[in-house]
């Protein structure tokens, strides 16, 4: 797995993001980044909480 050009992301989570979303249907991969960076806004985690974090495209 390669994380070069992703230097906002630590090379880690940028793995396992990739791995992640390689192990899901193409159609699922958006709504899994989408709720995985509101997870990572929200301040206690909650998936509810992190479906109303961005302006999701795909609900």
């Amino acid at each position: 797995m390669n994380a070069k050009g992703y230097v906002g992301i630590p090379g880690a989570l940028c793995n396992w993001i990739i791995f992640l979303t390689k192990a899901l249907p193409p159609r699922s991969t958006d709504a899994f980044i989408e709720l995985l960076i509101g997870a990572m806004l929200t301040l206690t985690g909650f998936v509810t909480e992190a479906y109303l974090m961005p302006a999701m495209r795909n609900h």
